[in-house]
This record gives C-alpha cells, sequence and structure tokens, in this order.
C-alpha cells in the first residue's frame, strides 16, 4: 500500500493480508452524485497494484440505487481487465436483493461476512476468472 493513502468520502481502506478492503462507510446509496463518487473512490483502489485483491464491504449499507448497482458492476468488469480480483460482502436484504436481481453474484463472488470474503480469497480458485 502507498506510504500515505488517499482520503475517501465513501470507503474507508485498509489492508487485511494482501486483501484491500473498502468498506463503504454510508448508509445509503441513492443518488447518482454519490454513485460517481463510488465509482471514482472504487476506481482509485482497484487500479492500484497492490489491490489485485480487493473486497467491497457493503455491511453498512442499507440503501442502493440502480446507478450504484451499475457503478459496482463496471469496478468488477474493470479490475478483471487489469487481472484483479473483487469479491463483495455485506449486502443485507434488499441490498442483496437487488443485486441478485441484476447478476451481480454472476460476475463477482458475494459473501455474507468479511471473514468469510477474506477465506475465500486465500482458498485456491475454482473456476475461471470473469471475462468480459
Amino acid at each position: 500500500m502507498p506510504p500515505s493513502p488517499p482520503e475517501f468520502e465513501l470507503l474507508s481502506l485498509n489492508m487485511v493480508g494482501d486483501v484491500a478492503v473498502a468498506q463503504v462507510t454510508t448508509h445509503e446509496l441513492r443518488f447518482p452524485n454519490q454513485a460517481q463518487a463510488l465509482s471514482y473512490e472504487l476506481g482509485l483502489v482497484v487500479g492500484q497494484d497492490w489491490a489485485a485483491k480487493t473486497l467491497i464491504d457493503l455491511s453498512r449499507v442499507q440503501y442502493v440505487g440502480s446507478t450504484t448497482y451499475a457503478v459496482l458492476v463496471g469496478t468488477v468488469k474493470r479490475a478483471a481487465e487489469m487481472g484483479h480480483l473483487v469479491k463483495l460482502c455485506g449486502l443485507a436484504g434488499e441490498v442483496r436483493v437487488g443485486a441478485d436481481i441484476i447478476g451481480l453474484d454472476r460476475i463477482a463472488e458475494i459473501y455474507e461476512t468479511e471473514a468469510e470474503a477474506l477465506a475465500a480469497f486465500a482458498a485456491p480458485p475454482t473456476g475461471p476468472a470473469f471475462a468480459s
């Protein structure tokens, strides 16, 4: 990780082993300007060599608008194009329902908890990587 990581508006970032954990800190991602800010911040993270493995933790988020779902899909695809891997965790209630409806679970692994996701990063791969 760089000596002084950037300060984010919507993310709290830390490293757990070789996994960059990006926790979304807001309770709602309802508006397009929030989605745009999240896209920018996640793009800064997944584009880094030290973030070849990134976990997006949405456990604090209670509402996600459609534009933010598009941001999550775009982030997973952009990371995959760079050979990086993104997993998600903490999608509760309606946030998980929306993710399933748009098929987010078909392009990224989604786990209930951070611990489960981190364990999955440590396990050997079981299938082909996502290809666009």
